[in-house]
């Protein structure tokens, strides 16, 4: 007998058909309006022969220690060991670092998204083992909007705080005229979400703006980074050329007009730093 189970991922809810404890498929939630596909593949990852199943260490450093640094790293096998050996490794190899050269010593540095929900976030997970084991060395922001966090304080404010009011779509449809996009809004980079998505909405709420009246224009090498029904008019910057753009558009924004309220406006208040990167005053940022 098959069953049926609601189930959640970072690509979307969806319904787990199990059959004598074997995954068979996960079908599309029927309330979600435009599924991932990558939920399809739930299957292949559990079964396929690509799935690591088991600890497993290198194989000079199983026979020789952490003194195995030979030419052979990166070429010799992996062998497979059990969970509680893999255990009394790190185990030991941890506390052989803490003695020997301080927990600055250890850097925390795994990144990944994991499952779908925070307690099983495996960053986290790793931060809070390291540092009930005596500290460990981390970093600060990440990969995917780093410039944002360090700049966007010195400018109009927090980054997390914007993105919490961040202007909805239907609000968009509602009131806007004009969106201009640097790198589109590719529809492969909604599909995703950290805790997981409910409804994959973005496709629907881009074509209700274009319905609307909403003008789309798509800063991208790429045309297809937006999706055809906006009728986005595409413009291919030179590599390397954004961020003049961006620099351009904002300070024609800070200019007053009958249209910009300045008291209302953000822009305005990157004004003075616009013009010390211009002149290359002390407050300019830099780029290295």
């Amino acid at each position: 007998m098959i069953k049926r189970i609601i189930t959640s991922s970072h690509w979307g809810a969806g319904l787990a058909q199990v059959e004598d404890d074997t995954l068979l498929a996960v079908s599309p939630h029927p309330d979600d309006p435009d599924p991932s596909r990558i939920n399809d593949n739930w299957r292949d990852s559990l079964y396929g022969k690509a799935r690591v199943q088991r600890p497993a260490v290198r194989k000079g450093y199983l026979e020789n220690g952490p003194q195995s640094t030979d030419r052979r790293r990166g070429e010799e096998a992996f062998v497979e060991v059990s969970w509680d050996q893999a255990l009394d490794l790190v185990a030991a190899e941890l506390k052989r670092i803490h003695d020997s050269h301080g927990s600055s010593a250890i850097y925390g540095g795994s990144y990944g998204w994991a499952s779908a929900g925070r307690f099983h976030h495996a960053q986290s997970q790793l931060k809070r083992f390291l540092a009930v084991a005596g500290g460990f060395v981390r970093s600060e922001g990440n990969y995917s909007y780093n410039a944002a966090l360090v700049l966007m304080p010195h400018i109009v404010g927090q980054f997390r705080e914007h993105v919490k009011q961040a202007t909805r779509w239907r609000t968009v449809a509602a009131d806007g005229n004009l969106v201009v996009m640097f790198g589109g809004v590719p529809l492969r980079n909604t599909q995703v979400s950290g805790g997981g998505i409910a409804r994959h909405q973005v496709r629907d709420d881009l074509i209700a703006c274009a319905e609307a009246g909403v003008k789309f224009v798509n800063f991208s090498p790429l045309k297809s980074d937006a999706v055809d029904a906006v009728n986005a008019e595409w413009l291919a910057p030179r590599p390397g050329s954004d961020t003049a753009i961006m620099m351009g558009l904002a300070h024609t924004c800070s200019i007053p007009d009958d249209h910009i309220d300045p008291r209302r406006s953000a822009l305005f208040m990157a004004r003075s730093v616009l013009r010390d990167i211009r002149d290359g005053g002390a407050n300019a940022c830099s780029t290295s």
